[in-house]
Formats: structure tokens, sequence, C-alpha cells
């Protein structure tokens, strides 16, 4: 894989254009119903959905680990490697948060997230977000689609900070009503798990 650090960037003069873009991630889904479908194919980057196709910066492959590199998520945070572009990646608090709270209420909340050294830059959670962590290979529920290791989140509905365009007192939120995503009026209460962009020097995350 050539990385875009071996582009020439900016400039004119037949110089090569540094990627802007990358495949979209594996949706998880093996099992088959018919050729030519998801299970099939398994289109996406990655190896699968948990294993990605060349080493993360601390020299596994492992797709989720916690911010040392390792999986024994201590501080309950997860970094989801299918993100890193070379100098940023987004992790996840493992945990959804305790209790059901309006749509505001989880915004703030998880403006205030605090983890150890990472005492700010958390934030809700916005729909594709939300989508690129899924696994269609989860359980019956699409609350499911988030209950696998290393998150374990079997929420019945989850926020995402994402405003239905055409009705903005409403906000969409990940459900098991057989839809996967639904909206629901922002002043109704569900759970929230918080994001948050962490830069990446080496093998350190701040």
């Amino acid at each position: 894989m050539i990385s875009a650090l071996q582009y020439k960037i900016g400039g004119g003069g037949g110089e090569t254009p540094a990627p802007v873009g990358a495949t979209l991630i594996k949706t998880g889904q093996t099992t088959s119903y018919r050729t030519g479908d998801d299970g099939d194919i398994e289109a996406g980057r990655a190896t699968s959905f948990s294993v990605l196709a060349s080493n993360n910066p601390f020299g596994n492959t492992n797709r989720f680990t916690d911010e040392l590199g390792g999986q024994t998520f201590t501080n309950n945070i997860v970094i989801d490697w299918s993100t890193y572009n070379g100098t940023n990646v987004l992790g996840y608090r493992r945990t959804a948060s305790a209790t059901a709270v309006t749509w505001d209420n989880a915004i703030d909340g998880a403006l205030a997230v605090s983890i150890g050294s990472f005492t700010s830059g958390w934030r809700l959670t916005n729909i594709r977000e939300v989508m690129n962590i899924m696994n269609y290979e989860g359980g019956a529920s699409f609350a499911n689609r988030l209950n696998y290791s290393p998150l374990n989140i079997n929420e019945a509905v989850l926020w995402t900070s994402t405003t239905v365009y055409t009705a903005s007192t409403f906000a969409y939120q990940l459900t098991n009503n057989g839809t996967g995503f639904n909206y629901a009026g922002k002043t109704t209460t569900a759970k929230y798990i918080p994001c948050r962009t962490f830069t990446v020097t080496g093998t350190t995350l701040t």
C-alpha cells in the first residue's frame, strides 16, 4: 500500500496528487444468503471487520485497541484504527452513559467526559461514526450491532449528534426496531456513547 507521504503534495506541474479518501470498511457480515450479497463478497477495506490489512502504529493488525496499543481496555477507551489517517484516529468510550437523557443532555454529557489524561475533546458520536463500528454479523436486534468485543454495548437506543434536516426538533438514534436508525424528538430520552479524535505521534496518543 502506498502511503500519502510518498506523494508530492501541492504545487503544480505534473506532480501526483495525494489520496483524498479510503475504501469503506467492511460491514462485518460473513454469512451469505445468496451469491452476490454482502456476506458472499465481503466488500470493503481490511482483512475482516476487526483485522486490519496492515499494521497499526503499535505494530499489530488489530483494528480495535486501547490507547496503549493493547487490548486490556483498562480506561474503557477503544481506538478504531480503521479511521487512522497518519495523524489522527477516532476513539470511543467503551461504555454507554449510565442513564437515558435528552438529546441536549447527551451532547452536554459527552462534551464533559474526562478519562485519565484525556480531559477534553470528547463529543457525542454522529450517525456516520456509529455506523462505522456497527457489526452486521451481530445478533437479532440492531442494538446488538455494537455488542461485540471490545465494545459489548447492548443498548436498545443510542443518541447520535445528527439532527433530522427536515425536522430540527428530531435527531437520529441507533434503535432495535428493525430499521437500525430511527429518529426521535430531542426531548425524549436515550443513552449515548462519546467519541474523541486523538492525535497520534509514534505510539503516543494525545
